[in-house]
């Protein structure tokens, strides 16, 4: 069904003001101009896993088979061993967490690692 296109008579004739916004708008442009470069918004996911990453960079392989052991070890093993990993190095505690951790902290971690230079 095709029908002809008809203004409708209630339609505004132009676009309505909104003196409300205008601070707002003015400060935005204001603060664009400041910092003059924009920088890329990261998500708070990635931003842990790039402290993940930066902690844990030089990924070895004695590093890749810690991790791989962490992530078959039972849980309640896991548990007592994050005990002891809580207060010590930051690659052991990026490794613990990165074991236990989803895929999608995995994906970020990993793509991280390689912006690092892995």
């Amino acid at each position: 069904m095709s029908a002809a296109v008809v203004k409708l008579p209630t339609a505004a004739r132009r676009m309505v003001r909104q003196p409300m916004n205008k601070e707002g708008r003015a400060s935005r442009a204001a603060l664009r101009e400041q910092q003059g470069i924009a920088f890329d918004y990261r998500f708070p996911t990635e931003r842990e896993a790039e402290g993940i990453a930066s902690a844990i960079h030089p990924m070895t392989p004695e590093r890749w088979l810690l991790l791989a052991m962490l992530h078959v070890m039972p849980a309640e093993q896991f548990e007592k061993l994050t005990a002891f990993g809580v207060h010590g190095n930051p690659a052991i505690r990026g490794l613990l967490q990165m074991a236990k951790g989803g895929v999608g902290l995995n994906m970020d971690v990993m793509n991280a690692l390689e912006r690092c230079g892995q």
